[in-house]
């Protein structure tokens, strides 16, 4: 006779009702969480920028190109390009937060890891290299893929910063 206390119960889980929920502390939680992971994919950015020979500021300069066109990058045009860059690239990185934070509805990190891990590699085929490559100035930037790749694959997983952030406003 098998121990009752050994079978586990399997649960349906009902993905609508948690696909539709209002939770607004989540969605700040991710927003921060969004925020924070901009931050370590664009030092990361900057860090493979600086050792393929660009200078320092050049991943933030190519968040602006889509708006400020191929003068974005300039080396001349430092200021505007970088002030642009910085602020579409983190806020874009903070919209994704929430989004992430909305449908990864768990604070536990192997299953958060997991599903970052999927997030930045959806990012990478469906941000880097199909949305962003429809813009002129970036498919002439020639932006190395395998960059492009790690940078998402570091921000997805830094998004696990989402559980740290729900729980502080869970208190």
């Amino acid at each position: 006779m098998a121990n009752p206390s050994s079978q586990v119960e399997e649960q349906d889980l009902d993905l609508i009702a948690l696909w539709i929920r209002f939770d607004p502390k989540r969605w700040v939680a991710g927003a921060l969480a969004g925020l924070t992971a901009g931050v370590i994919m664009a030092v990361v950015a900057m860090a493979l920028a600086t050792a393929g020979g660009y200078e320092v500021w050049y991943p933030l300069k190519l968040a602006a190109l889509p708006i400020l066109g191929g003068s974005a990058t300039e080396l001349g045009s430092s200021v505007p390009g970088l002030f642009v860059g910085a602020i579409a690239h983190e806020l874009l990185c903070m919209l994704l937060g929430i989004v992430f934070s909305h449908f990864a509805a768990t604070n536990s990190l192997p299953a958060l890891l997991g599903a970052g891990l999927v997030w930045g590699l959806f990012s990478w085929i469906f941000l880097s290299n199909l949305f962003f490559r429809s813009f002129a100035d970036v498919t002439a930037a020639e932006i190395p893929r395998g960059a492009a790749l790690l940078c998402n694959v570091v921000f997805g997983l830094a998004l696990t910063s989402v559980a740290g952030f729900d729980r502080l406003f869970r208190r």
